[in-house]
Formats: C-alpha cells, structure tokens, sequence
C-alpha cells in the first residue's frame, strides 16, 4: 500500500516535470510573450546566470507559464499586473534547481541503469499490463525514454538527500506509530455560537447522548446527533494513521480498545463520543514489507529542517546574476531597495516602451520612495498602454491618497466601465466614491450593478425556461414511449 501510494505521487511529479521543461525544441517556437512573438534569437537570450550558467528567456518562458496555469487553475484568471510576480517566482525555481543540479554534478552523484530500472518497474506495476502501462504513458505526453530520463535525476536528488540528512536514526517505537491506524466513529456535538453558554449547553448535551450510547445504538444516534458529514454513516469516519486528527482527538482513538466507547472529549470543533471499531496493527507481513519505507519516510520527515536549512545555505551562497532588467527591478523591490528598482525599471521600460504594466511597477517603487506626484504621473502612462482595470483603480488610489478626487472619481469610473460582470469590484468601487462624497458618481456605479443583477436575473430565467422546456420534452417522450409500449404489448396479446 505504501509503495503504491509514494509511486502514484511519484507519477503526478514526473508529469509535472515533463509539463514544466517541455521538449526544448527550437525550431517549433510559437508563443507570445509580452504582447509579442518572441523569435528563437530573443528566446535563446540569456537573463540570469547561477554560477555561471545561462538561464535563457525560452526556459523562464516554459516554467512561468506552467506555474501561471497551475495558480489560474486553483485561484481563476489573474490580472496582468501579477504576471511579473509570478514570472519572478519562476525565474527562482530555475535558479534553486540549478543551484540542485549543480550540487549533484560537485558531488558526482550518478543513477545507475540497474536503479533506474528498479523505480521504472515499480510505476509499472501500478498498472494492470504493461500495455495498460503504455497507454498511460503516451496519453500523458511522455515516452520511456523522457520517463526514464526524470527517474534518473530523481534517483540523484534522493542521493543527495540522503548525503545531506544522513544517518539520522529512527526508533522501533516511531515505525510501529507510523504505520497503526484506527478505524473510528464519533458522534460530534458542536456548540451553538462561540459564548461559554453555548459550550456549557453542548457538554451537558453531550453528557446525556453518553448515558445513552451503547456499542449497538452508536450509529442510530450517530446519525440522528451528530453534527458532522460523518452522521450519514453512522459516525464512521474511517481509518486514521497519527496526526489525521486534532490531538484531542486522536489521544483518545489510539488508547481506546476496540469496542470501547470514550467520554466525551473536547476539541476546537465541540464535544466527540469516540468508539473503535478497527485496528491496524504493526505487525505482520503487510507491515514487515513497510518497515524499509516507513523508515526513510521518518528519516526524511525528521531531516527535513536540516535539508532546508542546507538549501538557503547553498542558495545564498551561489553566485546569482540577473541580466533581465525586469526581474533585477523586482528582485530589488522584494529587497526594498527602491531607488534600484527605479533605475532598473526604467532600463526596462527603454527595451519595451509598450508595456504598461512596467510603468505601474515603477510607479509602485516611486509611491515606496514617498514620491506620490511621480507615481500617479507613472500610473497615467499605464494606462495610457492598457486599459486594465488594476491600473485604473490603481491610478484612482493614487489620486485618493492626493485628495485629488475630481481625478480619482474619473479614474474609478473607468475601471468601472472595464468589468461590467465583476460585482464584487463594482461594489468596492461604489463604496470608495462614497467615502470621497461623489454621490452622482457612486449613483452610476450603482445603475451599472443593478444592470449587472437585471442580466444575471434574465440569465436565470432563460435559464429555467430551458430547464422547463426540457422537462417538458422529456414528458413527452415518456409519453410516446409509454403509449407505444401499450400498443405493442396489445398487439402480443393473443386475446387481441
């Protein structure tokens, strides 16, 4: 069970590898980047060095559109202005595996066919044939050989590891802990409001289910009680190794004996009537054949500060260069060092006159400096480039903040204009002008959300016409199916 979950992980990771480095093939450059297509020459420019090695703006382009979609996927489309967030956050990713890779290469840490091989099979066994296995393989972009290439590297990151933790022992006792699990029910109930009241209510009503409770009527009050998603199955909520529970919880499930049934305890949630129902064991040949990989998930687990600790040291130690203006601008703005940030915007802003959005940037690091006068004159150019909604409620902030609030109310109702469906920005729009006392202003935020709400109102009630419509249509087949059924019955009848 524990290889089978570490290696069906280990699937996801290597896909996300794969997605993330790409094929690295030149000649089928095709994407955007800033507004522009970038030509195989801009690609292969060099915009960092760690230690000396080229990152090129093709490999920073490939990670921060994997890490852009990873976040849209999770947190919806982002704005333009946290592009050069992002970016930097990938442009860092590059430089800590490199920094990794360098680490291995200095240490001459190598995979050897015969491992390789080993943790190959091992994901081949995850599936029902090797067919299967292909399959599997070709649906996800991948062939053996790139698989075999991301195990290799894996194998020496695990070396590595391994050298940089060390021997760290772990104890019989934590292996045993690390592999028992219980099954537990409970019957959970919650306190009615934060008061000492409404806690005092929830344990004299959990007091009296306890008088009541037996191991035969658990689940009939669990599901009649309980205050949780576990009620409808009777407060089963499974198997649990340590440290799936608050430890209220668990310090009681582990010391309970099968079929007892605990006081109740009180945790962050309210009050729980615990029962047992199944243990796992450390024993046996299921957990002897654990043991290994229990050990070095401990091992690991324990090493874990000592790694990080180990990385920032090696990381800070390396010889970072950042050649791209951008970036170094930020870079210096995460160090709060604003007058280089400046200095570097601006040289960006030189090589991509267009990109509003380096304005607003410089504008930020001028607002940072105290210089507002030239923040808001950054912002304007901004938006001068896009019509963005952040650069317009940015730009209207500013002009806030000035107490200018001719400006400020023009510049909201411009960013206002720009998302007509985003209801939540329209109400905090409104709410500014407001605030600033432009009440004429506020009044036609205020015709645009009621507008906004009148098309959601149509959207349902078409809606619901076409929800109608279909019920109806299917009526009518049951209808027809139903009458046709009858005359064929009748006409099987041998009376008829």
């Amino acid at each position: 069970m524990f290889h089978r979950m570490r290696d069906r992980m280990k699937m996801v990771v290597i896909i996300v590898i794969v997605a993330m480095v790409g094929g690295g093939v030149w000649a089928a450059l095709s994407y955007f980047f800033g507004g522009r297509q970038v030509t195989s020459t801009e690609a292969a420019a060099v915009v960092a060095t760690v230690n000396g090695q080229a990152i090129h703006l093709y490999d920073l382009h490939q990670v921060f559109i994997n890490q852009l979609q990873q976040i849209e996927a999770q947190q919806g489309t982002l704005p333009g202005r946290a592009y050069e967030a992002v970016r930097y956050q990938a442009l860092d990713l590059i430089v800590g595996s490199l920094v990794l890779n360098q680490e291995i290469a200095k240490r001459n840490l190598s995979a050897s066919a015969a491992e390789i091989d080993a943790e190959l099979q091992r994901i081949m066994d995850l599936f029902p044939s090797e067919d299967e296995f292909k399959t599997q393989l070709e649906y996800a972009g991948l062939t053996e050989d790139i698989l075999r290439s991301q195990l290799a590297e894996e194998v020496k990151y695990n070396k590595l590891t391994q050298e940089i933790i060390g021997d760290l022992p772990v104890s019989e006792q934590e292996i045993r802990e690390a592999y028992e699990q219980v099954r537990t029910s409970h019957i959970l109930i919650r306190p009615e409001g934060d008061s000492d009241e409404a806690w005092i209510e929830a344990e004299e009503q959990a007091w009296d289910v306890y008088s009541q409770v037996t191991i035969e009527n658990f689940a009939e009050l669990a599901e009649a009680l309980s205050s949780d998603g576990s009620a409808v199955q009777g407060g089963d909520i499974g198997f649990v190794p340590r440290g799936a529970t608050v430890s209220e919880y668990e310090n009681v499930a582990f010391s309970l004996e099968v079929g007892k049934i605990s006081e109740p305890v009180r945790s962050t949630y309210g009050y729980h009537i615990i029962t047992v129902t199944e243990r796992k064991e450390a024993e046996g040949e299921e957990f002897e054949a654990a043991r290994a990989e229990l050990e070095e998930k401990i091992r690991n687990e324990k090493g874990q500060g000592d790694l990080l600790a180990w990385f920032e040291e090696v990381r800070e130690a390396a010889d970072v260069v950042i050649m791209d203006y951008q970036m170094h601008a930020f870079a210096h703005m995460q160090a709060d060092e604003y007058e280089d940030a400046v200095h570097y915007y601006k040289l960006a802003i030189e090589q991509q006159p267009g990109d509003g959005y380096l304005y607003a940037s410089l504008g930020d690091a001028y607002y940072e400096m105290g210089n507002v006068e030239e923040a808001i004159n950054q912002y304007k150019l901004a938006t001068e480039e896009f019509s963005d909604y952040a650069l317009f409620a940015g730009l209207g902030d500013l002009y806030r903040e000035s107490e200018r609030f001719d400006e400020a109310a023009e510049a909201y109702l411009k960013a206002s204009e720009l998302v007509p469906n985003d209801i939540w920005s329209q109400l905090a729009l409104y709410q500014y002008l407001k605030d600033m006392e432009r009440h004429d202003d506020a009044l036609i935020i205020e015709e645009r959300i009621e507008a906004f709400q009148a098309r959601q109102d149509e959207y349902l009630r078409e809606l619901q016409e076409q929800e109608a419509t279909t019920d109806a249509s299917e009526e009518a087949v049951e209808e027809v199916e139903t009458e046709l059924a009858e005359v064929l019955d009748g006409d099987s009848d041998p009376e008829n």
